[in-house]
């Protein structure tokens, strides 16, 4: 399994070269499907002459999968939404600033 990791890294990291990008800003888990269903596919009629080829092939998917750039300076920073309940909400009781009278 780490063979298979470090093959699909290996890639992304020729491919990042090519396209002057960081590697980590190709999507791991688009590259992994894209190998795994290009191999599948061509396992039956793959030769050892036409290996070249597919990786070639598969080089050229992959330049699809390149991921935007981050953006530090977010407008709208991330926060946790509230989840919708079935049930009313309790709302706090307001006390009245008046003291009973006597």
């Amino acid at each position: 399994m780490l063979v298979a990791y470090n093959l699909v890294r290996l890639e992304m990291e020729r491919i990042g070269k090519e396209l002057h990008v960081e590697p980590t800003r190709i999507s791991f888990v688009a590259a992994l499907r894209s190998f795994v269903e290009q191999w599948l596919w061509a396992s039956d009629t793959l030769t050892p002459g036409s290996i070249p080829k597919q990786l070639a092939t598969m080089r050229d998917r992959l330049r699809h999968f390149v991921l935007p750039p981050r953006r530090p300076k977010r407008l709208f920073p991330r926060a946790v939404k509230i989840k919708m309940s079935n049930y009313p909400r309790k709302r706090p009781v307001k006390s009245s600033s008046r003291k009973p009278a006597k």
